[in-house]
C-alpha cells in the first residue's frame, strides 16, 4: 500500500543508512572505569568512560536512548508498540531502527532532509536508496536479506547461505536430486525404531543445523512447520529426528533460494489473518499445532507455526485456540501499523473494525461469535477475550474452504498439491542461482561439524 503511493512528490523510496561506531555516540549513563593502554597510563591511574564502549553491559541501551532522543528532536513520533519504529507526520517518513541500521520510507526530498539531519548528529554511511530514479540502486542487502526493486513490485529474499550450509553439513553438497516437500509424518513404528539418541557430535550438528533452519524459516513459510517439528527435539535428538533433518536438506537442494513478492496493489480495506489448526497432529504427545498468516491484500507480512501448550479435547477447541492466536497477532500488527502512521486517513483504511480472521472451522467460528463457555466448560476463561472483540465488531470472522486456507500448510506436512498452492498464494517465488549481493560463504561456514 504505502510504498507504492504516488503524489506530487513522485513515488516513495526506501533509504538505508548505517551509523558508524554507533555506541561511541551515546553518553555513558553510569560510572565505568577502564585500564588505560600502555603508554598512556601511570601507576594508580585509570580511565573513566564518557561515552558507551562496545562490550559494556548497557551500551546498547544507551545507544537506543541516544538515537530515540535524536529522532524526537527532529520531529518523529516514537512508536508505542515498538520503540524502534518512528513516524514523521509532517514529512510522511517512516523509519525502523535495528541496532545501527536505519531503514526509511519516504519521498526523495524528505529523505534528503533526513540524511542532512542525521549527518549533523552521527557519523553515518549512506548505503543506498532503493527506487525508480536513475541514481537509485535496484537491489540492496539488509540484515543479510536482499530487497530488490522492480517497476511493479518489491522482492524480499531470504539469506540463501543458511540453506547452502545445511545442505553441505548434511553431506548433500554434490547432490542434484531434491525432494518437492520439506517433510513427512512418521508412522508410530518408524518413531519407535528411531528412538536411539544421537551421539554427542551428531547431536551438536543437529542442534546447529536446526538453529540455522529456524532462522531461515522466519522468511520462508514453506519450511516453517517442518522446522518447528525439528526444533521440538533439540534437547535429545534421536535417529528419527536426524532423518527428518536430512529430508529437509534434500528439499533445500531443490529450493535453496526463495523470495517473497510484494506486487503493486490498490489500498486495502482489511488486515486479514488466515488461521488453521491440526488437531492432535503430534503422534507422540497428541498436541495440536496453530498456524497462521497475516496479509494486507496479497502481501504476506507475518506468519507463525506453534505447538499448542494444552491438549485440546476436540478439533473445535484446537481451532478456537488457533483463532485466539490469530486475533492476538492481528492486534499486534495493527498497533505496529499505527506506530508507522498507517490507518485512518493515511494510505490505508485499516481502522478499528477492519480486522478479519479467515478460518475453515465452522464450530470454532461459532464459539468465537457467542459469549461464554457454553458446553466447552474446560477451556481457559482467559481465551474468551476474542468473543468480546468479535461481538463489538472489532474483529470479523469469515468462513473459507479448507482447501484454500493458506494456513493449512503451516499445521502439517504438506503434500505436493498443498505445497504448490501455498507457495503460489503466499507469493513465494523460487529463484535460480545466487544473487550477486548474497553473503559469501566462509571457510568456517563450510567446515564440517560432524
Amino acid at each position: 500500500g504505502a510504498g507504492w503511493s504516488i503524489s506530487s512528490k513522485g513515488r516513495m523510496r526506501l533509504d538505508f543508512i548505517d551509523v558508524r561506531r554507533a555506541y561511541f555516540h551515546a553518553e555513558a549513563q553510569r560510572d565505568l572505569y577502564i585500564d588505560l593502554p600502555e603508554g598512556d597510563k601511570e601507576n594508580g591511574m585509570c580511565g573513566k568512560l564518557q561515552k558507551s564502549m562496545y562490550g559494556t553491559r548497557d551500551a546498547a541501551q544507551n545507544w537506543e536512548a541516544a538515537y530515540r532522543e535524536f529522532m524526537e528532536k527532529v520531529g518523529f513520533n516514537v512508536g508505542q508498540a515498538s520503540p524502534c519504529v518512528f513516524y514523521h507526520e509532517a514529512r510522511n517518513i517512516r523509519c525502523v531502527g535495528h541496532g545501527d541500521d536505519f531503514t526509511l520510507l519516504g519521498h526523495e526530498e524528505d529523505l534528503d532532509w533526513f540524511r542532512k539531519m542525521i549527518s549533523s548528529r552521527f557519523e553515518v554511511k549512506f548505503r543506498g536508496r532503493l527506487g525508480e530514479g536513475p541514481d537509485d540502486v535496484k537491489s540492496i542487502r539488509i540484515l543479510n536479506r536482499i530487497v530488490t526493486y522492480h517497476p511493479d513490485k518489491l522482492e524480499y529474499e531470504a539469506d540463501q547461505r543458511h540453506a547452502e550450509i545445511i545442505i553441505k553439513q548434511m553431506g548433500l553438497a554434490n547432490s542434484t536430486r531434491g525432494i518437492s516437500t520439506p517433510g513427512r509424518k512418521h508412522t508410530h513404528e518408524e518413531i519407535m525404531q528411531g528412538q536411539e539418541e544421537l551421539p554427542p557430535k551428531e547431536a551438536s550438528l543437529y542442534r546447529a543445523m536446526v538453529a540455522r533452519a529456524n532462522y531461515l524459516a522466519q522468511d520462508r513459510t514453506d519450511i516453517r512447520f517442518a522446522v518447528k517439528e525439528l526444533s521440538r527435539r533439540m534437547a535429545k535428538p534421536r535417529q528419527v529426528d536426524i532423518q527428518a533433518l536430512k529430508r529437509l536438506a534434500r528439499y533445500l537442494v531443490l529450493y535453496p533460494r526463495v523470495s517473497v513478492v510484494f506486487e503493486a496493489q490498490p489500498n486495502c480495506k482489511f488486515l486479514e489473518a488466515w488461521s488453521d489448526s491440526n488437531w492432535a497432529g503430534c503422534v507422540e504427545t497428541r498436541k495440536s499445532t496453530s498456524g497462521g498468516i497475516i496479509q494486507i491484500g496479497t502481501h504476506m507480512i507475518k506468519s507463525w507455526c506453534t505447538t499448542q501448550s494444552v491438549l485440546a479435547l476436540s478439533s473445535c477447541e484446537a481451532e478456537y485456540y488457533a483463532m485466539v492466536k490469530a486475533g492476538a497477532q492481528l492486534l499486534g500488527i495493527r498497533a505496529l501499523m499505527r506506530d508507522m502512521g498507517i490507518g485512518g486517513r493515511i494510505h490505508c483504511k485499516l481502522v478499528d473494525k477492519n480486522l478479519k480472521i479467515l478460518t475453515d472451522a465452522s464450530a470454532a467460528k461459532g464459539v468465537a461469535q457467542r459469549l461464554g463457555l457454553g458446553q466447552m466448560r474446560h477451556i481457559e476463561v482467559t481465551t474468551l477475550w476474542l468473543q468480546n472483540k468479535v461481538r463489538t465488531g472489532e474483529i470479523l470472522i469469515e468462513k473459507v474452504g479448507g482447501k484454500c486456507n493458506l494456513a493449512d500448510a503451516l499445521t502439517k506436512y504438506p503434500d505436493g498439491e498443498m505445497h504448490r498452492m501455498h507457495m503460489t498464494n503466499s507469493a513465494l517465488r523460487v529463484l535460480e542461482g545466487r544473487h550477486e549481493l548474497a553473503p559469501a560463504l566462509t571457510e568456517d561456514d563450510m567446515e564440517t561439524l560432524s
